[in-house]
């Protein structure tokens, strides 16, 4: 498993970081955050005029590498119910494989 933090100075920029690391498999992990990252007071004189904000949202985000391995069951039957003689079923074990591979594909 793979983490990363994305950090931006507007929610647009930050969505649109999220929504290109989701094109290549990552998944948003919990809920943004913001934090005020610097606040500056402006005056003209010694009146208040406004204060100037300045914002940082982030995310954590994660990625699972799937194991490029299929697993298939191993099947088999007893032949006239004779349980000390096994028969591999390769043709179902053979569509198994087939069906999980086109999944992947």
């Amino acid at each position: 498993m793979e983490y990363k933090v994305l950090t931006s100075s507007s929610p647009e920029g930050l969505t649109e970081k999220i929504n290109n690391l989701i094109k290549d498999g990552w998944k948003p992990m919990g809920s943004h955050q913001v934090v005020e990252q610097h606040r500056q007071n402006r005056y003209s004189g010694l009146q208040h005029q406004d204060t100037l904000i300045k914002h940082e949202y982030s995310i954590s985000m994660v990625k699972e590498f799937k194991p490029n391995v299929i697993e298939v069951d191993i099947a088999f039957y007893h032949p006239d119910d004779d349980e000390t003689i096994k028969v591999y079923d390769i043709e179902g074990m053979t569509e198994e494989f087939e069906y999980k591979l086109k999944q992947l594909i």
